[in-house]
């Protein structure tokens, strides 16, 4: 209810955000929430995009824009790294670069088409 609460606070503010990135699933019902408490719509009011892989991101009103990170890929790189680390006294991470792709899939919640 807390997360509810503040973000109903941030979109009651005269210079209110225009969208929302959510860091996390869990952000995503207070959020709609909160817009409906507040009568405001998806996409016109507030454009809504989440790192999620929410599989229930279709069946929202408006339905959400996500951003799927490939945690299986994260985990492996993570572990790869730390096994570097343990095996050899030298390794240095700053000198480690690792890109691994992440998936928007476009919905309502952003108003892009």
């Amino acid at each position: 209810m807390q997360n509810h609460l503040l973000i109903k606070k941030l979109l009651q503010q005269k210079n209110r955000p225009n969208g929302i990135v959510a860091s996390v699933k869990k952000l995503t019902t207070p959020i709609y929430m909160a817009c409906e408490a507040l009568k405001l719509k998806m996409p016109g009011d507030v454009k809504v995009v989440c790192f999620s892989n929410l599989e229930m991101a279709d069946m929202l009103n408006p339905s959400l824009t996500t951003i799927t990170q490939p945690a299986f890929e994260m985990g492996k790189a993570a572990a790869t790294l730390l096994f570097k680390a343990l095996e050899k006294r030298n390794f240095s991470l700053i000198k480690e670069d690792y890109m691994i792709p992440s998936t928007l899939v476009v919905r309502g919640s952003s108003g892009w088409r």
